[in-house]
């Protein structure tokens, strides 16, 4: 009789004892997926694709992350990526737990930088772009693998940016420095004869075989004349062919750069002011 009821306790004790641990595993469990979740944003100084470890400088600190396993990649250009896209220069945000000292990132989303403006100087040889971005002068590297996005989403070439052109540059700082990833040619082309002035209105009017147009000149736009970029409205001549790079704000259009376009055989007429 006692070695059945000692049996019986027995039985209960082992009963209690794994229900307490699958308790305290489960209240561990919870513990562990409850971990509040922080972000960190900064500059990737280094990334070891071995180690799985990334350092991210931030305003003030440095800080080292441990790469789990499960870790999610977001770059501005790939919504999926891997820990082998991440390079030195980025910015990005990073998602992590802190384990008791041990940052464990779960999530790396680049941050997308950006300078927009008008191409104040461009030196394919020397692989500069300098950017007038308000009223600061901004000088970025072209790599060789710089891509270059014309209106539309159409592919393009650095031979179809020019002084002149508002562009919007996607950038990274390895060494401080910054270096185009892409440049987006943002403003419509159209190409026709001048066909009048206004000196004292700042505008322009010029026509194409299927029609014509009429342009307000941005502050800063650029009027190029025999290849240089400091020419002036009064420069310009009726019935010359031109090409206005210029931007649609709520059917306005707003020129930021005017520019000869291939030599060609026309009548010179001195500007004359501009027939209401």
């Amino acid at each position: 009789m006692k070695t059945t009821r000692t049996k019986h306790w027995m039985a209960v004790c082992a009963a209690v004892l794994t229900a307490t641990a699958a308790f305290r595993a489960s209240a561990d469990q919870t513990a562990t997926a409850a971990r509040p979740e922080k972000s960190y944003t900064g500059t990737v100084i280094s990334v070891d694709p071995k180690e799985t470890t990334l350092d991210v400088k931030g305003f003030m600190l440095s800080k080292k992350f441990n790469l789990g396993d499960n870790c999610a990649y977001v770059l501005w250009n790939k919504p999926t990526g891997a820990i082998g896209d991440l390079r030195p220069g980025e910015k990005v945000t990073v998602s992590y737990q802190d384990a008791h000292g041990v940052l464990v990132a779960d999530n790396v989303k680049q941050v997308l930088m950006t300078h927009e403006g008008i191409v104040k100087s461009f030196d394919p040889a020397a692989h500069t772009l300098t950017l007038r971005v308000g009223s600061l002068d901004k000088t970025i590297q072209l790599p060789d693998d710089c891509t270059v996005v014309l209106r539309g989403g159409k592919s393009g070439t650095l031979s179809d940016i020019a002084v002149g052109n508002h562009v919007k540059v996607t950038y990274e700082t390895p060494d401080n420095q910054p270096i185009a990833r892409q440049i987006a040619q943002t403003s419509e082309l159209f190409t026709g004869s001048l066909t009048a002035v206004d000196l004292t209105e700042q505008t322009v009017k010029a026509k194409a075989i299927f029609g014509s147009k009429k342009f307000h000149l941005a502050d800063n736009c650029v009027v190029v004349i025999n290849g240089k970029p400091d020419g002036k409205l009064s420069d310009l001549r009726l019935g010359d062919k031109m090409a206005f790079s210029y931007d649609d704000v709520n059917g306005v259009n707003i020129v930021n750069r005017i520019g000869a376009t291939p030599p060609q055989e026309t009548e010179t007429t001195s500007v004359q002011p501009m027939a209401p």
